[in-house]
């Protein structure tokens, strides 16, 4: 079960890393991938949401290095951050239609909130 846990969190960490630089080096790129068009109103949106990744990214470092070596204080940030996702691709299908970010946030938030609620450590620190 563990190793199930740390591959999703780095299925995970990869995405976000992916969507960071995209969002900072390709802006243009980010945007029409999120359905927008770049321009001027939109470019600080761009640098906002890479910054919100960049975020999310180091909470998944961070709970990985934690899972890896069997510190039980990961579960509150797993738990935020699955919240995160479900809010997330429940919010973008609600207002904008986009069943893409309901099959991926929602249920990558899901399977996180389900293995943080079964998975126990033995040993924890």
């Amino acid at each position: 079960m563990k190793n199930t846990f740390l591959g999703l969190l780095s299925l995970s960490l990869l995405i976000e890393l992916v969507l960071t630089l995209l969002c900072f080096f390709m802006p243009a790129m980010a945007m029409e991938l999120f359905g927008m068009q770049y321009n001027v109103q939109t470019a600080f949106l761009g640098y906002i949401i890479a910054w919100f990744c960049l975020l999310v990214s180091v909470f998944i470092l961070y709970c990985l290095y934690l899972l890896y070596t069997n510190n039980v204080q990961y579960k509150p940030i797993i738990y935020l951050l699955s919240f995160w996702w479900v809010g997330l691709g429940l919010g973008v299908y609600m207002v904008f239609g986009k069943i893409d970010n309901l099959l991926l946030d929602s249920l990558k938030g899901a399977l996180l909130l389900l293995l943080n609620y079964k998975y126990k450590i033995k040993n924890a620190k």
